[in-house]
């Protein structure tokens, strides 16, 4: 009976007499020797015409200076090479990023392939758990193709049947130690197909400074930091809220200061009108008081005076724009609200006063319920992700996970499975405030990103350079009005 199986035979495991079994009976007929010589050497033969089919340019390479040495002497064979190594040279003194991608990529992919990925690869499987054994026969996933970059191999593999890629994400930290990379990624390609992903060098490692605004400002697509692979990291605030999660010192701040330095032209223009609260006192956000609408970082009651106010508007705008349109537009009358909190907890969790904790709850379910098609939207950054601290933190469709002290909590914040799929949040060291996992449109697994950071001199260049129309002082319960004096700061978390 056939029985198909996807995968590459590593072993046959069946007991025979040859790996210490029983002998159950004599073989019936024993081969000649010249018989097993003549199979011995049509395998070799057709290993190597794979190997040349499988890697054409090496392969013709050696075709045509062996032809050459052949034909025209060591000599003539001498010059080609030096003429054809100086034409490289000069290609790669012209143009590097070209000479790279074509040169130097491939050939270091073609050499990892062979001797990092390829020469370990049956016992990195077996060792794994990623080796499937069927009819007394050891089965592999099959090595495919390998493309290098600056930090990371792309290591494409088809799996066995009956793999699924949960179960390589499962074993991505194992692969990664035992291939010698940072971390290991799992891409899913196609059925059967999927690229794994193997950090060499960290990108990330050094801080990314603070980026300048577009003009005018694209709320699709507003720029906060760097992702793994070197592209800009984006923000779509259009129809969503946003949840950050970190623990202390984790990066808070800059990705909140990311994105008001990247709504910073919109600000100025009163397209935007941001409504801070900072239950901190004001140890995060005060700086930056030209720039917000209104400020609240003394009172609570306030804080939710100014939540109360939020809903207000919400509903105000509901009754005017339904039946006109589905999504506000934006404009210097009618801004969009974006109500920014710098700690939750201290509102919903902290707050010793019941009454007006739970009225504060209510506030924030009904702009996260509501707010988005109307043009409020609510950012807020958060310490503990527990559904005791913040009952409603499913109804951020946007999250950032920064460094994180537990593992649940990675799944707490990005979703199930996030953690499997290469969300290593509780594994960011210390020294690296601004790295996370968010979870971009249409993409499966998480991506590694780092927010800009905003120093202090940054700040206060921001509050002057886009200031508010529509700042409303508020009054401070303890003494009079709020005056608009820098403090001293630290550096952003």
């Amino acid at each position: 009976m056939l029985r198909a199986v996807h995968g590459q035979q590593s072993a046959d495991l069946r007991v025979t007499p040859w790996n210490g079994g029983p002998v159950v009976r004599p073989p019936v007929w024993t081969p000649p020797t010249w018989l097993i010589v003549l199979v011995q050497v049509v395998k070799f033969c057709g290993r190597c015409l794979r190997a040349c089919a499988r890697h054409p340019v090496l392969t013709g390479l050696a075709v045509g200076l062996v032809v050459l040495v052949a034909r025209y002497g060591w000599t003539t064979a001498g010059l080609v090479v030096a003429g054809c190594a100086g034409v490289l040279g000069v290609w790669a003194g012209a143009h590097w990023a070209s000479f790279t991608r074509f040169v130097v990529w491939p050939v270091w992919a073609a050499w990892r392939r062979a001797w990092v990925y390829r020469r370990h690869w049956r016992s990195a499987m077996v060792l794994t758990g990623l080796a499937v054994e069927f009819c007394e026969r050891e089965y592999i996933p099959r090595l495919g193709r390998v493309v290098c970059a600056r930090h990371t191999d792309h290591v494409a593999v088809h799996l066995v049947s009956g793999q699924e890629p949960e179960q390589w994400e499962r074993a991505s930290a194992a692969l990664a130690h035992t291939f010698g990379a940072i971390s290991c990624r799992v891409h899913v390609a196609g059925p059967r197909r999927i690229w794994l992903e193997f950090t060499r060098t960290d990108p990330l490692a050094t801080p990314v400074p603070a980026l300048d605004p577009a003009n005018p400002v694209d709320l699709a697509a507003l720029p906060l930091g760097v992702r793994e692979d070197g592209q800009p990291w984006t923000l779509n605030l259009t129809g969503t809220h946003v949840l950050v999660a970190g623990a202390s010192g984790a990066g808070k701040g800059s990705v909140v200061w990311s994105l008001l330095r990247a709504l910073g032209p919109a600000v100025a223009s009163g397209h935007v009108a941001p409504w801070v609260l900072d239950p901190k006192g004001g140890m995060e956000l005060w700086d930056g008081q030209a720039m917000f609408a209104r400020f609240e970082a003394d009172s609570y009651e306030a804080m939710a005076d100014l939540l109360d106010k939020a809903v207000e508007l919400m509903d105000e705008r509901t009754r005017r724009l339904r039946g006109v349109t589905r999504q506000h537009e934006p404009t210097p009358v009618d801004p969009l609200v974006l109500v920014v909190v710098d700690e939750l907890a201290n509102l919903t969790a902290y707050l010793q006063d019941s009454g007006l904790r739970k009225r504060i709850g209510k506030a924030l379910s009904l702009l996260l319920s509501k707010g988005r098609a109307v043009g409020v939207h609510v950012v807020g950054a958060l310490q503990d992700p527990r559904k005791d601290v913040l009952p409603f933190r499913d109804l951020f469709p946007t999250r950032i996970a920064l460094r994180l002290t537990e593992a649940a909590q990675v799944d707490m914040v990005l979703g199930d499975g996030a953690r499997d799929r290469g969300a290593l949040c509780d594994r960011i060291p210390r020294e690296l405030p601004g790295v996370g996992y968010v979870l971009l449109d249409g993409e499966r697994e998480p991506v590694r990103v780092r927010a800009a950071y905003v120093s202090d001199n940054d700040i206060r260049a921001m509050a002057r350079e886009f200031p508010s129309p529509h700042r409303v002082e508020i009054p401070n319960t303890v003494a009079g009005a709020v005056p608009f004096i820098p403090r001293p700061r630290e550096a952003s978390e």
